[in-house]
């Protein structure tokens, strides 16, 4: 073998060996036993209006029952563009201001979501109308929307903080014409100059370092999932523990040191769509103990909020016969 070609094989035998240790660190950073924590841990839930109605249900009845039934003091709504703004220049807030004066009853909570990517599909929830703009015009018109909702609501006594768009960095979703970070930038700045209610950005709890989105607003919201469905392989469990999201914590410290839970799942993934799925082809994919064992993992990872991601699911599930999933939830927020 000549020098070049000895250059190349211990380049290559570098590169190999580096991955092989970077690959052991990773493996060790996701089975990191967790740090005791003492922290109280206070559930909550993201509520969809959207999803409620996807799901055959009457979301002003769905949301009066986690209100009422399972005492939910604590909530993630939507301010969806495409409810708010149906039409060009004609808002409607009649179903946010239903949704906020029923929680300001019940001395309730709202950590309210802003923008133009929102929780729950299709992630990005335009308008018709918008779709056919311009990248610039659509910021313009974001903003507007933006500005509308935190002055309709600055000052209303549920809501507690704002998010400001949703998981923006990760690549999910119905969603054209990206904006990009320097228009949350503008989003946040919008929020900042209108509130001094804090500001929560969030990211992917499984797929991402959370460096990028740590620097941005005053908390870090996080999704927590142990497992996703692939249509080939089927349930593929995450090898996570929970020290692997304490360890996340620390490494965005210097920037960070509020990070809740955003989206725990608490609902069904299989090969369907929860809409197409039978009462017991739901319970198969998502078993109560299933429920009962992410509950657990937050609380093992101590974050001091965490909004569950699936209660509409559990109504329509109790509509149906099964209120398993539903007496659940009363052990959780009563």
């Amino acid at each position: 073998m000549d020098k070049k070609g000895g250059r190349i094989l211990a380049g290559v035998k570098i590169v190999l060996a580096t991955l092989v240790v970077l690959g052991a660190a990773f493996l060790v950073v996701l089975n990191l036993p967790a740090t005791k924590k003492e922290t109280a841990v206070i559930f909550g839930v993201t509520f969809s209006t959207d999803y409620a109605a996807s799901l055959g249900l009457d979301w002003r009845q769905t949301f009066l029952a986690l209100l009422d039934d399972l005492s939910v003091r604590k909530f993630r709504l939507n301010a969806y563009w495409s409810e708010i703004e149906a039409q060009r220049d004609t808002m409607n807030f009649d179903s946010l201001d239903f949704q906020l004066d029923e929680a300001a009853k019940r001395d309730a909570k709202v950590l309210l979501a802003v923008g133009r990517k929102l929780p729950r599909w299709p992630e990005c929830h335009d308008p018709a109308w918008v779709r056919a703009l311009p990248k610039k015009e659509i910021e313009e018109r974001l903003l507007k929307l933006v500005r509308a909702v935190v002055e309709r609501y600055k000052d209303h006594p549920a809501v507690e903080k704002w998010q400001v768009e949703n998981e923006i960095v990760f690549p999910f979703g119905d969603c054209p014409n990206w904006l990009g970070l320097d228009s949350l930038q503008k989003e946040l700045d919008l929020v900042r100059s209108l509130s001094d209610k804090p500001i929560v950005v969030t990211d992917s709890g499984e797929w991402t370092p959370w460096i990028p989105m740590a620097w941005y607003g005053d908390i870090l919201g996080s999704s927590l999932y142990l497992e996703a469905w692939n249509d080939y392989l089927g349930h593929i469990p995450f090898p996570i523990r929970p020290g692997y999201y304490q360890f996340k914590a620390w490494l965005v410290s210097p920037w960070k040191k509020d990070i809740i839970f955003t989206e725990l799942q608490a609902e069904p993934w299989g090969p369907k769509a929860v809409q197409d799925m039978s009462v017991d082809e739901a319970r198969n994919y998502f078993p109560l103990e299933k429920m009962r064992a992410r509950i657990q993992f937050a609380r093992d990872v101590g974050f001091r909020e965490v909004y569950l991601w699936g209660e509409e699911w559990w109504y329509w599930m109790k509509q149906y016969g099964d209120s398993s999933y539903w007496d659940e939830g009363k052990k959780i927020f009563q």
